[in-house]
């Protein structure tokens, strides 16, 4: 098998797959992607390569990025990505809380650093003291 069979093969098992998980027709996915309505069957079926514009729109449908379609990694949706990027945003105790309550754990307790009262504590000073 020569590269670009093997490049077509991949593709239309990878649109298979995605399209099988969703349970989704060939026939309705080319309808929802604006495509004529054989389109994802040729494509499915290895007759054609999609086009980089149509490849996109597939990626997309499917709230991947074209890196996930060729790595095959589809459980990394734009939501997963959204928590991500808010993970990193957050400061280190705060993913850990955050972690905590994902694993059900009891969730600990901040500890807040006392302030010394030492100035209310403190006589005032006299005038005969400096």
């Amino acid at each position: 098998m020569d590269k670009d069979s093997s490049d077509i093969k991949f593709v239309a098992e990878r649109i298979t797959k995605l399209r099988m998980q969703r349970e989704i027709s060939e026939y309705q996915l080319s309808l929802d992607l604006g495509f004529s309505k054989g389109y994802i069957q040729a494509v499915s079926s290895g007759s054609i390569l999609p086009s980089l514009g149509a490849l996109y729109k597939i990626c997309e449908y499917f709230e991947i990025t074209p890196e996930q379609f060729f790595a095959g990694k589809n459980s990394d949706t734009k939501l997963f990505q959204n928590l991500v990027d808010m993970l990193r945003e957050m400061s280190l105790e705060e993913q850990y809380t955050l972690y905590q309550f994902l694993r059900g754990a009891p969730i600990p307790k901040r500890k807040l650093k006392k302030q010394s009262n030492r100035v209310s504590q403190e006589k005032p000073r006299q005038e005969s003291d400096k």
